[in-house]
């Protein structure tokens, strides 16, 4: 028996003057599922998240959090979502358990309850031993962490998050994935953006899939994702050193939305329809300075034609 509707955006419409940044959306978010949006810079996950989280007012359509309407109850709308954005949205010079307390009587908790869910939320996301430290001495993987513990605090049926592992390292990354299984097992519905087509596949449960404003597909993420995997050219690489994110956004831009560039710590993965497209990708990246340590693909055969340009004096690994 499937699981409640707790999210539902239906026929939404999204406009920013004459531009239209979503057009007639439909997606559902059950409790109990990590639902993920993809789609390349511009397709619409960034407002498709906007106006579920009740920051955005549609042109037209409905969006519901069990039932509630922003437009018909705000407060009701506000306490049954948590937004966990991009970048921390903590104070540093405050300590976590501070953090907490403050964000948690914006909500309107209070007293003996506020207190009790602080201490459960920080032993939920595993930062008990530093509750008391400042924020501004933690890992980016622990403010994320204390991001997502101050989404969770009232205790929200939807957590909304906006590419929640971009800035993470490889270790940091996989227990924030790790965290957001536990929470889709607890019953929370999830609705997540994200730009790593493996991140999708391996966490979560659907995927929506966005170009110029309308969901193009959504299903299963194996379903979806696996075939398209496949016939798609791939080169993984690891980086010297990861590029700004002002360069990663630029080169993003530059390859265009046909090729996928994901870069996660130092990890990098390009892929393209086909092994010239990837190679031009590759080319594009080592011009603009990004310097690759190692690299291999999964066929082989552009790694042995890199391989061959390297030694007749081209760029290499």
């Amino acid at each position: 028996m499937p699981l409640p509707v707790a999210l539902s955006l239906t026929d939404v419409t999204v406009r920013y003057g004459e531009r239209v940044a979503l057009d007639r959306v439909c997606l559902e978010v059950h409790r109990g599922e990590i639902v993920g949006l993809l789609g390349p810079n511009g397709s619409g996950k960034s407002s498709t998240l906007a106006v579920a989280a009740g920051l955005l007012e549609p042109a037209t359509g409905t969006v519901q959090i069990e039932g509630h309407s922003r437009a018909a109850d705000p407060q009701g709308f506000a306490l049954r979502v948590g937004l966990v954005p991009q970048e921390p949205a903590v104070y540093e010079e405050f300590t976590a358990y501070e953090n907490l307390i403050f964000f948690g009587e914006l909500y309107g908790l209070r007293g003996s309850d506020l207190r009790r869910r602080v201490v459960r939320t920080l032993a939920r996301l595993q930062l008990t031993e530093r509750a008391h430290d400042r924020v501004g001495t933690f890992s980016g993987g622990m403010k994320q962490r204390l991001n997502l513990a101050i989404a969770l605090l009232h205790d929200p049926p939807v957590l909304l998050l906006d590419e929640p592992t971009a800035a993470l390292d490889p270790a940091s990354r996989d227990a924030l994935l790790a965290d957001l299984t536990r929470f889709r097992d607890d019953g929370h519905a999830i609705l997540l953006t994200t730009h790593h087509i493996d991140e999708a596949e391996g966490g979560c449960d659907r995927v929506a899939i966005l170009a110029g404003g309308r969901v193009v597909a959504c299903g299963a993420a194996a379903e979806l994702l696996r075939p398209r995997q496949a016939d798609r050219a791939i080169l993984y690489g690891h980086l010297r050193t990861r590029p700004p994110k002002f360069l990663e956004k630029a080169l993003r831009r530059r390859l265009g939305s046909q090729v996928e560039l994901e870069i996660t710590g130092r990890r990098l993965r390009l892929a393209a329809d086909s092994h010239e497209e990837l190679g031009y990708a590759l080319a594009t990246l080592l011009a603009d300075g990004v310097e690759l340590e190692a690299y291999r693909t999964p066929a082989g055969a552009l790694e042995r034609a890199l391989r061959a340009d390297h030694s007749a004096g081209g760029h290499g690994a």
